[in-house]
């Protein structure tokens, strides 16, 4: 798996760790389709959601990291 700049910034920020972006991605709980090549996956950890968005190719590239909004 690789993280990119970009998503290491926002896991920094947000307090989202390393274990938790790969969970996601390998155990999600709903998946889907986002622009491009992306992809995301969702994971409900504790009482939030995470959604990771990454493009799928020889390996796994994590393009950005963030909790979901609650509405």
């Amino acid at each position: 798996m690789i993280i990119t700049k970009h998503a290491l910034f926002r896991m920094q920020q947000r307090g989202i760790d390393e274990n938790s972006v790969a969970s996601t991605i390998l155990n999600p709980d709903e998946t889907g389709d986002s622009s491009g090549k992306r992809k995301l996956a969702r994971k409900t950890i504790g009482d939030k959601t995470l959604e990771v968005v990454y493009i799928k190719e020889e390996d796994i590239i994590v393009i950005t990291v963030y909790w979901l909004e609650e509405t």
